[in-house]
């Protein structure tokens, strides 16, 4: 599912299952920048949903803090 989290940003999160089990065995996110296109620039993997949102939510904080760096 994709969450828009900013203008520029938005993350998907799937579950992660082992082939063998088909059991659930973590989660992963990947990162997007929406404009000028789409592209992705970070993904991840975490052991919960919660972790993995809070891991794709630092890296988009992280590149807006990159793109816009506030003047001292």
């Amino acid at each position: 599912m994709r969450i828009h989290e900013t203008v520029e940003y938005a993350y998907d999160l799937s579950e992660v299952r082992d082939p063998q089990t088909r059991l659930l065995s973590g989660w992963s996110f990947t990162v997007f920048r929406l404009r000028p296109i789409e592209q992705v620039v970070s993904t991840g993997t975490a052991s919960t949903r919660a972790l993995a949102v809070r891991k794709a939510k630092k890296a988009i904080s992280r590149l807006d803090n990159n793109q816009n760096p506030t003047a001292a």
